[in-house]
């Protein structure tokens, strides 16, 4: 699928692929154009059409910061980690962002929430409309920061919840069994090891995000407007910050998880000793 951004716009359309065959110029014009799970055919046209190179889903899968980051025949080459829930359980996906000082591409093989928002125009209806290809790449970036927060934020929401139910004296159990939330430590575990495996996700979008913006104003100090150099000098703190925020959840996890296992030991010591003493018990009669 090809969708496609032009000045003056500020939510992505999609274009049939026949349409874009007959009016090349629409794709020439766009600034920004998204590529989800482009067919060869799909690519091999972006690439005639705009002189660049659209990396393939296994380039984008090289670890090696040299293959995500790089400058070739003045285009830049950037890929990082996002966070995909397409799936019950989310997971990491590779996504490529190609730049010149004309287009702005973008290339993936999963749906991610920070491209879905620029889809729908009633998100977008109060978002002021792009003017060229580096505004819109800084947007993108911003949106994709701010959902990394925001699930980092609900991480720490899930394990303030979970505290209280590790925590909880007799009389917090009856509530919450009374409401029908239960109280068994072992489901408690699970939880807590899908927000460490949620985190550790977030870390590593972030780490490679971290890479990206001081790469990008490096290679187009005669690209950028002065708004948009200030906005990416604030993506690098606010990603800093992030970096921060996740450690301290990975240290509470590891405390709760800790004390969740430390309860499970003493709940099983107690149970083995009941049944120590209706054995021995048993034993008399």
């Amino acid at each position: 699928m090809i969708r496609l951004l032009h000045a003056g716009q500020s939510t992505l359309t999609p274009i049939e692929f026949e349409d874009l065959l007959k009016h090349p110029e629409t794709l020439e014009d766009a600034i920004w154009v998204d590529l989800l799970n482009p067919t060869d055919e799909e690519e091999l046209f972006v690439e005639t059409q705009l002189g660049l190179e659209v990396l393939s889903k296994e380039e984008m899968h090289e670890i090696e910061e040299s293959s995500r980051l790089f400058e070739t025949k003045g285009a830049i080459y950037m890929s990082c980690w996002l966070i995909s829930f397409d799936h019950e359980i989310p997971e990491n996906k590779s996504v490529a962002f190609v730049m010149t000082k004309k287009h702005f591409v973008s290339i993936r093989h999963s749906e991610h929430h920070p491209f879905t928002v620029f889809c729908t125009a009633s998100k977008r209806v109060k978002a002021p409309p792009f003017h060229d290809a580096a505004h819109a790449f800084v947007e993108v970036l911003d949106t994709i920061l701010n959902q990394v927060a925001s699930t980092l934020r609900h991480v720490e929401q899930k394990l303030n919840t979970l505290s209280l139910k590790i925590f909880a004296d007799e009389k917090a159990v009856k509530a919450l069994k009374k409401r029908g939330e239960g109280y068994d430590l072992k489901d408690v575990v699970q939880e807590l090891g899908k927000c460490n495996s949620l985190v550790n996700n977030l870390r590593e979008s972030a780490v490679s995000f971290q890479n990206i913006t001081p790469f990008f104003l490096a290679n187009t100090t005669d690209w950028l407007e002065a708004d948009d150099v200030k906005r990416l000098n604030t993506l690098d703190r606010d990603t800093h910050s992030l970096r921060e925020y996740d450690s301290q959840l990975s240290a509470e996890m590891n405390f709760l998880l800790d004390s969740t296992v430390g309860l499970i030991s003493i709940q099983q010591n107690q149970s083995m000793k009941v049944l120590s003493v209706a054995a021995l018990l048993l034993a008399f009669i």
